[in-house]
């Protein structure tokens, strides 16, 4: 048995069956080998990572063309990881959508995709709040007191925190500002509308201050300013969805919030709870 299966694989039950891998396994797995795959394969990694539901609902075609890459390359995938085909990884997605919360997210999902006439306004509020509410526990799992401690302790000590933040992501930027200044800690929104971000980030001192936030897809424009600030010595604190977004790899400190992808309009509930959160832990520290 190779390395792979016997990752793949738990220990038999006493009923001789054995155990089917967790997402979660999965996922870990997924991350670890990340670096060492090739392109094509990192393409599909990604997708799985960021949209497991596309992954449990949808056919090796569907998936293969939303990709860019032949059916036969998602099989590779599957097997690089242990599994005999892509049906039998598949079989790890769909067990996320039945298992525990999740199972919301598979109702919420099918409420997204019913025809518009029939879509019933009172579901759909349910559905949208328990997306909400699931970002929210997915924050409350995740983070730990001691990352929110050093989040509270960079922004503390920071004389000028700068924050970049555009599209779903902005929103949230906005609101740090405002927490900031309610805290009469000196900020700025990064001005990408003139033009004028990257001047603003040229006159960072080393004792200033990003905070990057983003999401996929990600704006290349905040990408391109967390990589200057990363490239001339600045702290950044790093807002985002996933290990692998272009921002985390830069960061001084990544939070992972809000990676849901049950809806067209991903949930900000989470990024604005650890946002406050910070905030409040500021004022009162």
């Amino acid at each position: 048995m190779n390395e792979n299966s016997f990752n793949r694989r738990a220990v038999s039950s006493s009923s001789g069956e054995v155990a089917q891998e967790t997402f979660e396994a999965l996922r870990q797995r997924l991350r670890n080998r990340f670096d060492q795959l090739s392109p094509h394969l990192q393409r599909i990694a990604r997708s799985a990572l960021e949209k497991p539901n596309d992954f449990a609902l949808n056919t090796v075609v569907v998936i293969a063309g939303d990709l860019e890459v032949q059916p036969s390359t998602l099989i590779r995938f599957a097997k690089e990881f242990g599994y005999s085909g892509f049906s039998e990884m598949q079989r790890v997605f769909r067990l996320r959508l039945i298992e525990g919360a999740p199972r919301a997210r598979e109702e919420v999902f099918a409420r997204q995709t019913s025809p518009r006439e029939a879509r019933d306004f009172g579901g759909l509020l349910s559905g949208c709040v328990d997306a909400l509410i699931a970002s929210l526990e997915d924050l409350r799992r995740t983070v730990s007191p001691e990352s929110l401690e050093q989040a509270t302790q960079m922004l503390r000590q920071a004389e000028h925190v700068y924050i970049a933040g555009l599209r779903r992501s902005r929103p949230i930027a906005t609101y740090l500002a405002y927490g900031l200044t309610r805290c009469e800690r000196q900020c700025s929104l990064l001005d990408f509308g003139s033009g004028m971000a990257a001047e603003q980030i040229a006159t960072m001192r080393s004792s200033d201050l990003l905070v990057a936030i983003a999401f996929t897809p990600y704006t290349q424009s905040v990408v391109d300013i967390t990589l200057d600030s990363h490239l001339s010595g600045k702290r950044i604190l790093v807002l985002t969805d996933v290990p692998e977004s272009p921002l985390a790899r830069h960061a001084d400190l990544t939070f992972l919030v809000d990676n849901s992808t049950t809806s067209q309009f991903r949930p900000i509930s989470g990024a604005i709870a650890l946002v406050q959160t910070l905030i409040t832990g500021l004022g009162t520290g």
